[in-house]
């Protein structure tokens, strides 16, 4: 793919505010996409497009793959070659099975998290106590905090969609001891000529003063300071801090940061909240959405095993 049509593409996601994770994925498949045609794109037609994805389904990619794909190439497409795909004719998409998903235990969670340090196990906590994406955790600006509330203020989550989850009480004093810390630091970076900080949209240039406001800073603050301006922390960091922990406290199931949204879920109902306030406080659309997020700890019913003879038999509520 050449490298105009790569910086138009960039362009046009930062214009709809696409998350770096989604740009990061379509770049690689419009790449694929484009060696596969091996054609420029002023030459790419609706065809192209078909032949691309029967071949995808040919070489056994999965179906969340494949629907990826065409999200990528539907999306190039229409907002940077400005071309309306026709009737596309696509392979039927294999409805996709129901995996069995294991939550680890909130002891296994709270083994993992305790083993972490510094600024990455705050962050775990955040988003095990709230149920906060891992970017949108990095992207927590000082003044999403909101103690008298007791909520935390997500802007521009996932879809471009502000809402607000809950700020637990345990982690007040935590929060209370960055922002100090986070403030001493900003103080050193304006000391130093830096202190700079990026604005979403235009704000910048509406409120000049505004990228060296404390309020504005981010959160859980990265160590590089570039132009002037100091970064967020990234999901890799914390996803490395969080495997690092893993391993040490020997817990064998699968944990990732995104693990704690997920456990965020589980525990949230367990602990008696109704679904539709979980999918308030997740952000999603549907209800069917979040229900994918709420995985049962055990198996319903009962084991012929551990029935006798002489006695009846009850299902386990």
């Amino acid at each position: 793919m050449s490298d105009g049509l790569l910086s138009r593409f960039r362009r046009v996601a930062g214009e709809r505010s696409l998350r770096p994770n989604t740009v990061e994925r379509y770049t690689f498949w419009l790449k694929n996409f484009h060696s596969f045609t091996g054609k420029p794109a002023s030459q790419w037609r609706d065809r192209d497009i078909s032949d691309y994805i029967h071949h995808l389904r040919q070489d056994r990619y999965s179906s969340t793959s494949r629907k990826q794909a065409l999200c990528a190439v539907i999306f190039a497409f229409k907002h940077i070659l400005q071309i309306e795909p026709g009737a596309l004719d696509l392979p039927p998409a294999p409805k996709t099975p129901d995996r069995l998903k294991v939550i680890p235990s909130r002891e296994e969670i709270g083994r993992v998290i305790s083993g972490m340090r510094g600024q990455a196990r705050l962050m775990a906590l955040v988003m095990y106590g709230s149920g906060v994406r891992v970017e949108e955790c990095c992207h927590l600006r000082v003044q999403d905090i909101d103690f008298s509330h007791a909520t935390i203020r997500v802007h521009s989550g996932k879809g471009d969609k502000d809402r607000l989850t809950l700020l637990p009480a345990a982690l007040a004093p935590a929060l209370h001891r960055q922002i100090a810390w986070r403030s001493a630091l900003h103080e050193r970076d304006l000391a130093d000529g830096a202190g700079f900080v990026e604005l979403p949209g235009r704000l910048s240039r509406k409120y000049p003063s505004a990228p060296r406001e404390l309020g504005w800073q981010y959160l859980f603050p990265s160590t590089q300071i570039r132009r002037g301006h100091r970064w967020h922390t990234t999901p890799e960091a914390v996803g490395k801090a969080v495997r690092l922990s893993r391993r040490a406290a020997g817990v064998a199931t699968r944990l990732t940061p995104h693990t704690f949204r997920h456990g965020f879920a589980t525990h949230a109902m367990q602990a008696g909240n109704d679904p539709a306030t979980i999918q308030r406080l997740l952000g999603h659309t549907s209800l069917q959405t979040t229900m994918t997020y709420l995985h049962g700890d055990r198996a319903r019913g009962v084991s012929p095993l551990d029935c006798h003879a002489d006695t009846s038999c009850t299902p386990r509520a």
